[in-house]
């Protein structure tokens, strides 16, 4: 049932993609999001996986023959559990985290995922938000279910996308501009079917994305196996 509801959900995002207006990023920080703040933590599934890699980068170089189209690189690719916040030495916005709660938050996410078990997503599709192109992630609600259970963590703070809104995806870029962002649709629907195989989730990672420069970086601060 919740593997259904996200198809369908995803199906949903697909039919409106003729009426998408692409978010053009050309500065990660200074925007209504970030305030001017330069990391953000997260937890995700890094994407290891080199034949899973270079499928991605494939597909990349075909969507890149079109002006708008800005492929992310492979360190960037993967697969978001749970926004966190931004890292900071005082709070002063509502999603805010003090750094000195962070060993707090590596200790409880550790309690948090010792329920969970290593797990297989599919990636049969790709699709399109506002904001990027992507690869649709079906897992039967896993990172749903690791979504909601690191809510529970005082710590860090409730996100717009987080569970029941999250639609988990791997993002393989973003837009620069708006040329030809039809003709991207179009290609789009050509290439919709794409199959990228299966991935083993044995890991969740807490990361921390330093969003100055072209593309976040990401620097893990620690690795959580799955049982």
């Amino acid at each position: 049932m919740a593997e259904d509801k996200t198809v369908s959900r995803f199906a949903d995002v697909w039919r409106e993609r003729n009426r998408i207006q692409p978010e053009i990023m050309n500065d990660w920080v200074d925007n209504d999001w970030t305030k001017g703040r330069n990391q953000f933590l997260t937890f995700l599934i890094r994407i290891k996986d080199e034949k899973l890699i270079r499928k991605i980068i494939e597909i990349q170089d075909k969507l890149s023959t079109i002006p708008c189209v800005d492929p992310f690189p492979k360190d960037y690719l993967h697969i978001t559990v749970k926004g966190c916040g931004f890292p900071v030495e005082s709070e002063i916005h509502e999603d805010d985290i003090l750094i000195e709660n962070l060993q707090k938050i590596v200790s409880q996410a550790k309690e948090v995922l010792q329920a969970f078990h290593k797990f297989n997503v599919l990636l049969p599709k790709l699709n399109i938000f506002s904001e990027v192109v992507l690869i649709e992630v079906h897992d039967e609600a896993k990172i749903g279910e690791l979504n909601k259970g690191l809510q529970a963590i005082p710590e860090i703070k409730k996100m717009k996308f987080d569970y029941p809104i999250l639609l988990p995806h791997i993002s393989i870029a973003q837009f620069q501009n708006n040329q030809e962002f039809t003709g991207l649709i179009s290609y789009l629907e050509e290439l919709r079917e794409t199959e990228f195989g299966e991935l083993t989730v044995n890991y969740i990672e807490l990361v921390n994305a330093h969003l100055s420069g072209r593309y976040p970086t990401l620097k893990t601060i620690h690795a959580l196996k799955l049982r």
